[in-house]
């Protein structure tokens, strides 16, 4: 697709689908002008340091320059600019953020789905994500008390979650840190990741993740998978007559029964591995980080970066997404 087809592709959707109001789901308006957003040119460039007085200059903005990517950024105290960019500024907060990226997965994807590019993804592979998202808004939920998340996919491999309560937008480098501890199940990276020593973990987060998790690795098991990570042949007979006897529902007694087979073949912290949430830690303690503007386009795809119902995440497919600029994505996505 040329420049000139790009440009009216993202003109036409700016002009017409793009609903500037959605913003008001993750930032607050009311500080809209000392906001700081940033952008990609049809050219390839970056750049950032700009603020709007409304959200109207902004889709005005959006419909006459079109951009291939939109980001937003934190809140100073005055409008960031060329003349003040935002190092001159003083940062005067930023909502809390989740980014989980399937690239994060890689090295456990091949336990889930037939995916083996950078850039493929699947909607067996993106339970992976699904599994992360519930575990975290539930978590944040009960055990933070917030009540005010978003969850935006990113148009493309990935999610991103705005925590939107307002004590979270002045937490410090440090305080975010802690909150990314108490939710890191798995440390480390790649194949080097390694479970959480399960004393560190508190207690109710502990058995959330193990039920979040063996809730979905059950789901449509069959015995084979079951002795594949080690199982004893009879008990995994067991556990599949179980499911068929209750018609494939997932109640606590079989993943009690799951847990415990799990711990017998010492392959508990081998399943916690490959499905356990791994959250980019950089973002969400980056106070000045630039994220993806909801209801925006994904330059590389062109797809929507919508906010996700929490009710029907787990019947998402990011490959039924449109791309605004047809099919020339559809080998690289």
């Amino acid at each position: 697709m040329t420049i000139k087809n790009r440009r009216n592709a993202l003109r036409d959707y700016y002009s017409t689908d793009f609903d500037v109001q959605v913003l008001s789901r993750v930032i607050e308006f009311s500080s809209f002008s000392t906001r700081e957003f940033g952008f990609v040119s049809l050219s390839g460039k970056f750049f950032r340091n700009i603020a709007f007085e409304n959200p109207k200059a902004l889709q005005d903005f959006l419909i006459d320059r079109c951009p291939t990517d939109a980001y937003i950024g934190a809140l100073y105290d005055n409008p960031p600019s060329r003349k003040t960019p935002i190092h001159t500024l003083e940062w005067k907060g930023h909502e809390l953020v989740f980014d989980i990226d399937l690239t994060d997965y890689d090295a456990v994807r091949k336990f889930v789905c037939d995916c083996t590019g950078a850039n493929q993804v699947c909607v067996r592979c993106w339970q992976l994500i699904n599994i992360s998202i519930s575990l975290i808004d539930e978590t944040m939920r009960r055990d933070f008390g917030m009540n005010e998340l978003v969850w935006l996919f990113s148009g493309r491999r990935g999610v991103h979650g705005w925590v939107r309560d307002p004590e979270t937008v002045n937490l410090d480098r440090d305080q975010r840190q802690s909150i990314i501890d108490y939710l890191s199940v798995v440390k480390g990276e790649d194949e080097t990741a390694r479970v959480q020593d399960r004393k560190l973990l508190k207690y109710e987060f502990r058995k959330r993740t193990e039920f979040t998790i063996f809730k979905y690795a059950l789901k449509d098991i069959r015995r084979k998978d079951l002795v594949e990570m080690g199982i004893s042949a009879s008990a995994a007979t067991k556990i599949v007559s179980q499911l068929k006897h209750q018609e494939g529902k997932v109640d606590e007694n079989l993943i009690r029964r799951f847990n415990k087979n799990l711990a017998s073949a010492n392959k508990y912290d081998e399943v916690i591995r490959r499905w356990a949430p791994r959250i980019d830690h950089k973002v969400t303690i980056d106070l000045r980080r630039l994220l993806r503007m909801p209801t925006s386009i994904h330059g590389k795809t062109g797809r929507v970066a919508r906010i996700l119902d929490l009710n029907t995440i787990f019947e998402f497919n990011p490959e039924d997404e449109p791309s605004i600029f047809g099919d020339i994505n559809k080998e690289t996505e």
